[in-house]
């Protein structure tokens, strides 16, 4: 199957035509592991558990292919969505060139440097390694399709939990999501007016980065029905981004504060030495 790159390699008949390949690899590189597991047991036999890293390579190969028959299987069973293409091909892709990689660690590590030849030369890799990387145009359609709010994002995330009260982090994420969505044509709208030289904000100084949208509506650019939309994305957004604020002494200070007078003094000025 390498010398031949699993080309003739019999696939049922009934799956996708654009996994076929994936079928025929994976059933290669399922050989290939099985020849190279038992080589590592038939030459090194106890010794191998004790040698983690060429074992940990070989419990990778395994559960990367496991990770890659698990995504035909699903995309066979969700009914070949064709819009879900390109999340299982990425899938693919990255299981196989890391499984790729984990076959190449465990050969260039291989005691027996002549069983080590002959694996690399003549079962596994004898026409060179057929994956790379995900492309990143691949890499940019899974992204749209996971940013977008939409049937295959819908599948994905099915057995997700998505909380609907913004105060939880997820449910946040979530709402900001959909209310970027939202603002997307007025943010266009707004750049279309500027461009036309419709709308000159002019110097912005004061009130934060938002303030544009005022002037906006201010000038007749948005409604106030289209300035409220995308107010509360900047709430939202702001919501998710915003990061814990302490004071510098944990208001340890403010603590302090409420204790008795007599009692406080020690730690207050130990307090006051800290901060100065």
């Amino acid at each position: 199957m390498g010398l031949t790159g699993s080309h003739f390699v019999k696939v049922p008949a009934d799956v996708a035509p654009e996994t076929r390949r994936y079928y025929q690899q994976l059933t290669r590189f399922s050989a290939a592991f099985a020849f190279l597991a038992d080589i590592s047991m038939g030459t090194m036999g106890g010794a191998l558990k004790r040698k983690e890293k060429l074992s940990a390579r070989l419990g990778d190969i395994l559960s990367l292919m496991y990770l890659a028959s698990a995504t035909l299987r699903r995309y066979e069973a969700e009914g070949r969505q064709a819009a879900d293409a390109p999340l299982m091909h990425w899938a693919i892709w990255d299981c196989m060139f890391k499984a790729q990689n984990a076959f190449e660690g465990v050969i260039a590590n291989f005691p027996n440097r002549f069983f080590a030849m002959i694996l690399r030369r003549l079962v596994v890799f004898p026409l060179g390694r057929p994956y790379v990387v995900p492309s990143d145009r691949l890499g940019h359609e899974v992204a749209r399709l996971l940013i977008e709010p939409g049937a295959t994002r819908d599948r994905l995330t099915a057995d997700v939990y998505l909380p609907t009260d913004v105060e939880e982090p997820v449910g946040a994420l979530e709402a900001a999501l959909l209310a970027t969505v939202e603002a997307e044509p007025i943010e266009a709208k707004l750049k279309k007016a500027q461009k036309d030289g419709r709308f000159k904000p002019g110097l912005l100084v004061g009130g934060g980065v938002d303030v544009v949208w005022r002037k906006a509506l201010e000038a007749g650019v948005i409604s106030a029905a289209e300035y409220e939309v995308v107010e509360r994305r900047n709430r939202l957004r702001d919501k998710v981004i915003r990061v814990d604020d302490f004071p510098y002494d944990f208001d340890l200070r403010a603590a302090l504060a409420e204790l008795p007078a007599e009692a406080g003094k020690p730690a207050t000025a130990a307090v006051e030495k800290v901060a100065a």
